[in-house]
């Protein structure tokens, strides 16, 4: 025993000696001290009594939800409701959305415990569908933790049910409220945002609504720049165009590490208009920064701040690190919090509120109104602008200057090939396809003109709709070609060449089809030469219009016939009226 008490004290006296030695620091002992300790969280979701937060994002009060739980239940249902967050088994933004959806039936049919009877009316209500997935999944979390709290016959019934699966069509929509916007809608949302800019000077929604204009940006994609994401000089990746670049954060990419500005950027050049508007933009956003922290921030500093946020969210989000987070907010400039939620830019995107970067307040009551757009000549009622829309319009207009599917889903980042179709829809670009599956002989039927001769405007099926009118750019002029007998506005946003292919072009029988045909032999040349400086094509992949040149020579063919026919036609009428007469 006395060896062993002997042993003790040498082993303390090392230790001592090994603490205050000249050559080891107490820290360097210290080594991996939170190897055992739980995963930590970030802290920004937490429960505030009974409100569910997600810091400087959402919250969602469970306060009636859960009025008829007992006071162990109720504890039960917030540690797991954390624990489930925490283990990231789902987005913060899906996970929000889906306890949402649970606030809302649990509010509307109160309940103890998730009984079969509560799962059998909250399935009723279409946006509880929607979230059904999400749902039984924390269910079944909570379950396998405290059993009491979750009905084994409701989690079958939920299994059962199935989520609604919802389909975007707006591609193929006639809605003129849906689908793309016209060329002459777009130039007028284009002019409304530069008239607002020359008459507030407010660089920030401005920049906002060109950029979504300009690359049909999801709004968290441009909630989440930062001006770090400003490249110009030896930080391009580009190298070989002369253009600065601006680097989108991933959006819906599988498998990133982190939900915020997670996954790969989505690189594209950037006009020396939108460049500038952001360097003034920088300028603002840094003595924003510097008023809020009362320091001095240097380059390096502002490349960690966001591109787009406002004074309030600055000082709320300072407030937060410092108290919620206890993080210095001068060590996380580069910190989420900074940033503004997605849904101000999304509202800013639809000219429904102005983003401002100063306080709102009586004196900026005009600059803080949304300017008004102009009517739609389809609807005539103002144009509707979402970001949903706007990326309709882009991968339209693209796709109409000969871009090719693959080119077009890569400038859109998309992951996944097949998802470009919920934005676009050409029947040119389908009529090639086509025309690549199918065999020699079949080909001149399958792409053969299919519309409606016309001989007078009074005969098209949309007479008195001039915005059916279809016409051809011949030089400085515009020559009418004919009508398009569909309720759709697809044709109208570039010259008609696929109408020639589509069974509801109505072509007038003395239209000028044979400078359409001239043109299009030009333009197939043209994909023929070579790549050149200075050429018109200008794509690594040619295009091949032999199929609408097929189609075109059709359509003159008819319209021939028809010419001929009417002499006759208009003989035997003048005959039947003499007997008539008679």
């Amino acid at each position: 025993m006395k060896k062993a008490s002997t042993q003790l004290e040498q082993k303390i006296a090392d230790a001592e000696s090994l603490t205050y030695s000249s050559k080891v620091n107490p820290e360097d002992v210290a080594l991996d001290l939170a190897a055992t300790a739980r995963t930590a969280f970030d802290g920004r979701i937490f429960w505030e009594n009974d409100k569910l937060v997600y810091l400087g994002q959402a919250g969602v009060d469970f306060h009636a939800a859960l009025s008829l739980m007992t006071t162990e239940a109720r504890s039960e249902f917030k540690n797991l409701a954390l624990q489930y967050a925490e283990s990231k088994t789902v987005s913060n933004v899906t996970f929000f959305g889906m306890m949402h959806s649970l606030r809302t039936s649990l509010a509307r049919h109160p309940s103890r415990t998730f009984t079969l009877k509560w799962a059998s009316v909250s399935i009723e209500n279409e946006n509880f569908r929607h979230s059904i997935a999400q749902i039984l999944k924390f269910l079944e979390h909570i379950q396998k933790r405290f059993s009491r709290l979750v009905d084994s016959e409701a989690l079958n019934l939920l299994a059962q049910t199935g989520s609604r699966r919802y389909s975007s069509n707006n591609v193929q929509s006639d809605d003129p409220e849906k689908s793309w916007l016209t060329p002459d809608e777009y130039d007028a949302v284009l002019r409304t945002t530069w008239d607002f800019f020359d008459k507030t000077g407010c660089t920030q929604s401005t920049l906002i609504r060109l950029l979504s204009l300009q690359y049909a940006r999801r709004p968290t994609q441009l909630r989440s720049l930062k001006f770090c994401d400003l490249k110009c000089g030896a930080n391009k990746k580009l190298k070989k165009l002369q253009e600065n670049e601006i680097h989108f954060p991933a959006a819906k990419e599988k498998d990133s590490e982190s939900e915020f500005r997670g996954g790969k950027a989505e690189i594209h050049p950037i006009a020396n208009h939108l460049w500038h508007l952001l360097q003034i933009q920088k300028k603002s956003i840094k003595q924003i920064f510097q008023q809020a922290l009362n320091v001095k921030l240097s380059e390096s500093d502002l490349d960690k701040l966001p591109v787009f946020t406002t004074a309030s969210r600055v000082r709320k989000s300072i407030e937060w690190l410092t108290n919620s987070l206890a993080l210095n907010p001068i060590e996380h400039l580069h910190h989420e919090l900074f940033h503004v939620r997605a849904n101000p830019v999304l509202r800013t995107i639809a000219f429904t509120q102005n983003l401002q970067l100063d306080i709102y307040s009586k004196a900026t009551k005009d600059r803080v109104s949304a300017p008004p757009l102009p009517l739609s000549e389809r609807t005539q009622k103002p144009i509707l602008v979402s970001a949903n829309r706007l990326r309709h319009t882009r991968a339209r207009q693209l796709a109409r200057q000969g871009v090719p599917k693959p080119i077009l889903s890569y400038w859109l980042g998309h992951n996944d090939p097949t998802a470009i179709d919920s934005y676009y829809s050409d029947p040119a670009e389908e009529a090639r396809h086509l025309d690549e599956k199918m065999s020699k002989g079949l080909t001149p039927l399958a792409m053969a003109f299919q519309g409606r001769i016309i001989a007078t405007d009074a005969e098209a099926t949309h007479a008195n709709d001039p915005s059916k009118r279809l016409e051809f750019p011949s030089g400085y002029d515009l020559r009418y070609v004919g009508h398009c007998g569909k309720l759709s506005f697809c044709s109208t946003t570039s010259i008609p060449i696929p109408c020639y292919r589509c069974n509801k072009f109505e072509p007038l029988v003395d239209a000028p089809h044979q400078e359409v045909l001239e043109a299009l032999i030009y333009r197939q040349s043209q994909e023929r030469d070579l790549l050149k400086v200075g050429g018109m094509r200008k794509l690594l992949i040619p295009i091949d219009l032999s199929a609408d040149i097929r189609a075109v020579e059709r359509c003159i063919e008819l319209c021939k016939i028809k010419r001929e026919q009417k002499p006759r036609q208009d003989q035997q009428e003048q005959t039947y009226k003499k007997e008539d007469d008679q």
